[in-house]
């Protein structure tokens, strides 16, 4: 069971549909279900799974339009990529995820709640070409790295939505060093001076690999 306050101040903190939330309970529901046996959530995590994990996820919302095509990349426990399914029937996510027992959770959350996504199982620098005009990640790797694993999207014109946490500044100032691109810093609601980083027009300097 989830924290019922911690559920209403995610409530009162963000505008979401009846229809998105039915299918949001589905979803952590699922979750609270498989978080013991598949190590997905660790139980510090539980008492704030609204508000830091769904709410979270669903500031992207603003930043992709309704019938995206979204490819997320190590969905983990589905942050961001579940919630954005949630809350965008007309558009289409692909979760890729290495791990099987988390790809197991992701695709029963995906069946328990009717999403329009699906589950590629592999490491992501192996995936096949997945067509996206918008790539996500959570907590996945450092902006160079990620820009890295990104970047079969990001090179064909996808734009990259990207959570980042307080050490944001550190990771944009070494991705520029291997990347061009344009960026826009939306600080995040969540709290703290996260933000959510938003990439554009993305491509590797001369010289980088």
């Amino acid at each position: 069971m989830t924290d019922t306050n911690d559920r209403a101040a995610f409530l009162a903190a963000h505008d979401v549909s009846r229809e998105t939330l039915a299918k949001l309970d589905v979803i952590i529901d699922t979750l609270d279900i498989w978080r013991t046996r598949s190590n997905l959530i660790g139980p510090k995590e539980w008492p704030q799974i609204w508000t830091r994990h769904v709410g979270d996820s669903v500031q992207l919302l603003d930043r992709i339009p309704d019938t995206a095509r979204v490819v997320d990349l190590g969905s983990g426990a589905g942050f961001p990529g579940l919630i954005l399914a949630a809350a965008r029937p007309a558009g289409y996510v692909t979760m890729i995820e290495s791990v099987g027992k988390k790809c197991a959770f992701l695709r029963a959350a995906i069946e328990a709640a009717d999403l329009p996504a699906e589950v590629h199982q592999g490491r992501v620098e192996a995936a096949p070409q997945i067509a996206a005009s918008y790539v996500t990640a959570r907590a996945f790797a450092p902006l160079p790295e990620l820009l890295d694993y990104a970047a079969p999207w990001l090179c064909k014109g996808a734009t990259g939505v990207f959570p980042k946490g307080e050490r944001w500044k550190e990771e944009l100032t070494a991705a520029q060093q291997r990347w061009n691109f344009a960026y826009q810093a939306i600080p995040s609601r969540s709290g703290g001076s996260g933000v959510i980083l938003i990439v554009r027009e993305a491509a590797r300097r001369h010289g980088q690999a």
